[in-house]
């Protein structure tokens, strides 16, 4: 199945950028993810990632290996991955292509995703379903990866930023300091339900 998202950060494209070289802060901006400590990597460079999800009485625990490849000239890249939960016998194997534009006084994010679910969840994988859930992943990604970076400001006030770093040649301030993430599971049911509630809100009176 093909998705495709896009949402806007209120922050230079050059910030934006090196964001998606951080893998731990994407990791961290997205609800239910985290790098699985517990496992190790078993190709230099893949990534062990843990994903907890619960819709409804189901709870799954998706532990797999992703990889993070990117192309600095055109400011875009992927992240492929597969993971697998062993209490549903589920798969799941995808890739995220991403892109970084420049927009205004901000940044436009083009993702697409190409994923596919076996196993006793793919019940769930449903297209109308997993697009809804989709919105509303990449939108609570979009606004922690946000609350994480500094807003735009001109390019003088970024170069004399305490704690400056360099990147590609220009200088840009460094995101936030972490805070502790809560790896409890992401409830999709929850999700879905936000998503309906703002379906139904955004039809005409």
């Amino acid at each position: 199945m093909q998705l495709e998202q896009s949402f806007h950060i209120a922050a230079p494209a050059d910030v934006v950028w090196q964001a998606f070289h951080d893998v731990e802060l994407l990791v961290d901006c997205l609800p239910g993810a985290s790098i699985n400590g517990a496992a190790s990597a078993t190709e230099e460079g893949a990534i062990p990632l843990l994903f907890k999800v619960k819709l409804g009485p189901i709870a799954a625990g998706f532990a797999g290996q992703g990889r993070l490849d990117l192309d600095e000239a055109a400011r875009s890249g992927a992240i492929a991955g597969t993971a697998v939960d062993a209490r549903s016998n589920s798969r799941v194997k995808g890739e995220a292509h991403f892109a970084v534009t420049e927009a205004g006084d901000g940044t436009d994010v083009l993702v697409k995703v190409d994923h596919t679910i076996t196993g006793s969840l793919a019940q769930f994988s449903r297209e109308g379903i997993v697009r809804a859930l989709a919105e509303q992943l990449t939108k609570q990604f979009a606004e922690n990866l946000q609350a994480r970076l500094p807003s735009a400001a001109p390019a003088a006030e970024a170069a004399s930023a305490i704690g400056e770093t360099a990147v590609a040649g220009i200088a840009v301030p460094p995101p936030a300091p972490r805070k502790q993430k809560d790896t409890s599971s992401i409830d999709l049911w929850t999700l879905f339900k936000a998503w309906l509630a703002g379906l139904f809100g955004r039809r005409p009176q």
